[in-house]
C-alpha cells in the first residue's frame, strides 16, 4: 500500500466513551481506492453499482474498505473474513455478530474525504463530515435546536453535531423534529430524542486540504 495513502487515524477524545473506538480517514481519490483494493469484496463492488455519481460510488467503496480495515484491527480477525452489510440510508453492520459481539459502525464522506468509526460496546455511534465551505440549507438551519450563532463556520460545526447525533440515533433527518438540546459543556452537546440520550462533540485534528468539519456522537437508550 502506498505509504501516504494508508488510512489516517483520527484521534477522538470526546464525547465520553468515544475514545474506545477506532476512527480512520482517507482521501476520496482513485489512488486511495487502488491502495485499499485488497480490503474490498465482490459484494462491495456489486453494491457500489447502484450509485451513479462517480464520487459517491468511490466513497462507498472506500468506506467499505476502511470499515473492514478498522474492524480487523478492533476484532483481531483477518479482513477478508469480515462480511459487511451496506444498504442505502441504513447504518452499516457486521453480518456475523456471533464472533464480532456488539460493535457500532458509522460512515461519513465528502467529495474529498471518507471517514469511518468502529466502536465496541452497547452505545450507538454516529460520525459526520462536511466540507468546510458548505452551509446547511436555510430550511434545515432554521430547524436546528438552538439559536443561529451568526458566524457561518460555527453554524456548520453545529450542524455536524446535529447530523452525527441523528446518525447515532439511527433515524437520520426524519428524527430532527424530535431532537431536543438539553445542554452543552466541556464534554460536548447533550441531546434527547425519545428513549435516547445522545452526546455529540466536534471532531478535532482534521488536517489536510480541502478542509473538512466533523463531529462524533454516542447514543444510549435510557429506558
Amino acid at each position: 500500500m502506498v505509504a501516504q495513502l494508508r488510512p489516517l487515524p483520527v484521534a477522538v477524545t470526546q464525547p465520553p466513551g468515544a475514545a474506545r473506538g477506532t476512527y480512520y480517514r482517507l482521501p476520496n481519490s482513485p489512488a486511495a481506492l487502488q491502495a485499499m483494493a485488497n480490503y474490498l469484496t465482490g459484494p462491495d463492488r456489486s453494491a457500489a453499482r447502484r450509485y451513479r455519481h462517480r464520487l459517491r460510488r468511490r466513497a462507498f467503496l472506500l468506506a467499505s474498505a476502511l470499515l473492514r480495515f478498522a474492524l480487523a484491527e478492533v476484532l483481531g480477525r483477518p479482513a477478508d473474513r469480515i462480511a459487511l452489510e451496506r444498504r442505502p440510508q441504513r447504518r452499516p453492520r457486521v453480518i456475523s455478530p456471533r464472533w464480532a459481539g456488539r460493535v457500532a459502525l458509522s460512515v461519513a464522506h465528502t467529495d474529498h474525504w471518507v471517514l469511518v468509526g468502529v466502536l465496541p460496546g452497547q452505545a450507538r455511534l454516529g460520525v459526520d463530515l462536511e466540507p468546510a465551505d458548505r452551509q446547511p440549507a436555510a430550511g434545515l438551519a432554521r430547524r436546528l435546536p438552538w439559536a443561529d450563532p451568526g458566524r457561518a463556520s460555527e453554524r456548520l460545526q453545529r450542524w455536524t453535531l446535529v447530523e452525527a447525533a441523528l446518525k447515532a440515533q439511527g433515524r437520520g433527518l426524519a428524527g430532527l423534529a424530535g431532537l431536543q438540546l438539553l445542554g452543552a459543556d466541556h464534554a460536548g452537546w447533550l441531546f434527547e430524542s425519545g428513549a435516547w440520550r445522545i452526546r455529540s462533540a466536534p471532531l478535532k485534528g482534521l488536517v489536510g486540504y480541502p478542509r473538512a468539519v466533523g463531529a462524533v456522537a454516542l447514543a444510549r437508550e435510557t429506558r
